[in-house]
């Protein structure tokens, strides 16, 4: 009885060992940041453009490709606008346009902002991330000027 116990809790074991390396992948000591359009990179903003003049009501159109930029919810992500002190005018949900369990996914969203004294600024674009996992987490920068 007890080697069929033992048998048992082993076996168990080995299924718990097997089932974390096949659903928890090893982590990448890369950093997780983006800093270009390269659909590669899985984002692509269509607009605005880098160093573009922005107003307010600025909308945003892009989308998504893969490579931890994904859907959830219907949404891909969020955006800041920051002037270039780092200071947040405005933020954004990257909504989803059509079906978000896709790997390409087309997104949009509009920011309302009085306009900073600084004459340049960026769009920082984070992706979904439901995992919760900080090395999941990716960053993209859009250089933009202001008015």
């Amino acid at each position: 009885m007890n080697k069929n116990i033992l048998m048992v809790v082993i076996l168990a074991i080995i299924i718990v060992v097997l089932a974390v390396i096949l659903f928890f992948p090893k982590s990448s000591n890369a950093p997780a940041q983006n800093n270009n359009t390269n659909p590669a990179q899985g984002i692509e903003i269509s607009s605005p453009t880098s160093g573009e003049l922005v107003k307010s009501p600025l909308k945003i159109t892009g989308k998504v490709t893969g490579e931890g930029w994904i859907g959830f919810e219907a949404q891909v992500g969020t955006v800041k606008l920051l002037d270039e002190t780092g200071k947040v005018l405005a933020f954004g949900i990257l909504t989803a346009q059509g079906e978000w369990m896709q790997q390409v996914i087309n997104f949009e969203t509009a920011l309302s902002f009085t306009a900073p004294a600084t004459a340049s600024g960026s769009l920082v674009f984070y992706n979904e991330n439901p995992s919760g996992e900080v090395e999941r987490n990716k960053t993209f920068s859009l250089p933009v000027k202001f008015k």
